[in-house]
């Protein structure tokens, strides 16, 4: 996710506009939405102008600033309505030649005190939440906020990795909470590699075993945390939500697929499991047989594992698993905000096998 700096998922900075909420000052609150091309700061950018002339936050600073400071005086003052308009490099003038979805509002206390309290909980509660804003009409923003576990399955809004504008529905959309987490399940060879290359690429990672000589801490020093715990049993201790991504290497058929099954009901953003093709038809035809969604099984699954880069020692199978997931990582960002492409993703039947015969099992 952006950086959550002065944005309203920034505990400081939503506890101050509370406060003001709470002694009954209204204030204005100047976000940026969306960008095109390079701009200072991000979507979830926020200032406020609080009743007394103070100003909190920047989105950016240079002549969008300045505009939006001047807009937010008008707005607060009840001079002009809220309003939301793409500032682009023609009306700013700024030298870094982007454009910002700039949107003003005014905040009155009483509604601001019990959305802005909301935020807050959620926050403090250490559970991954969306803020969806809606501006269709300025006169009458809404704002909903949800916990990824209580969304409907197949809402977009669970994956996503970072904030969205839906142009058409005039729709903001931004994860909040805890960054996703990389799930490892299976501290073997390849899992003890993966663990210091994922957080190396920015990923929270949890390694998940069953067994008391493995899921130890000091064999993962890279990890957030290590959990001992049963394969068959997940939920017991760890809740995988729709916005984390999972590794599945344990020591056995029979667990790969139980874990599997289990983190299914989330669907994550990335699920993938070490293993030959063979292993690939006899786990999918297993899933398929204890109820799981074929369309999620054939699909979302990446079984074999890894990119193709003939991997055979388990270093070199975490490189290719790592690959794979800084990928699919970016493919969940909007378009605007991805690296340049240079080659087209391969078809995912196309991806080497992590575990074919000769390769190390986990």
């Amino acid at each position: 996710m952006t950086d959550s700096h002065e944005t309203l998922r920034d505990i400081a900075f939503v506890g101050r506009l509370l406060n003001e909420a709470e002694e009954g000052r209204a204030f204005a609150l100047a976000g940026i939405l969306a960008t095109r091309g390079s701009m200072p700061r991000g979507a979830g950018a926020r200032m406020a102008l609080l009743a007394d002339g103070t100003w909190l936050g920047t989105i950016g600073g240079g002549h969008i600033e300045q505009q939006m400071q001047e807009r937010c005086r008008r707005v607060l003052a009840g001079e002009e309505p809220n309003q939301l308009e793409w500032m682009t490099h023609a009306k700013t003038g700024m030298a870094c030649g982007g454009d910002a979805l700039v949107g003003v509002r005014l905040w009155e206390p009483a509604p601001a005190e019990g959305a802005l309290r909301d935020v807050l909980g959620r926050l403090r509660s250490g559970r991954p939440f969306v803020i969806a804003e809606g501006w269709a009409d300025p006169s009458a923003i809404t704002v909903e906020l949800a916990y990824l576990d209580e969304l409907p399955a197949g809402d977009a809004r669970g994956t996503t990795q970072t904030t969205c504008w839906d142009e058409d529905a005039k729709t903001y959309v931004e994860p909040a909470g805890p960054d996703p987490v990389a799930y490892i399940f299976g501290g073997g060879h390849v899992g003890r590699a993966l663990t210091p290359v994922l957080a190396s690429v920015g990923f929270r990672v949890v390694v998940f075993d069953d067994r008391e000589g493995v899921a130890a801490s000091n064999g993962f020093p890279a990890a957030e945390r290590v959990v001992l715990g049963e394969f068959a049993k997940l939920g017991e201790k760890v809740q995988v939500t729709s916005r984390d991504y999972v590794v599945v290497t344990t020591h056995g058929h029979a667990w790969d697929i139980d874990v599997l099954e289990q983190v299914s009901r989330a669907r994550p953003a990335y699920v993938g499991c070490i293993g030959s093709r063979g292993k690939a038809a006899f786990a999918r035809k297993a899933l398929r047989e204890r109820g799981v969604d074929p369309a999620w099984v054939d699909g979302s699954i990446h079984l074999p594992i890894g990119d193709p880069i003939l991997a055979v020692t388990p270093p070199e199978i975490a490189i290719s698993i790592a690959a794979e997931m800084i990928r699919c990582r970016a493919e969940l960002r909007p378009a605007s905000e991805r690296p340049h492409q240079h080659e087209a993703p391969l078809p995912h039947e196309a991806r080497a096998s992590s575990g074919e015969a000769g390769s190390p099992t986990p």
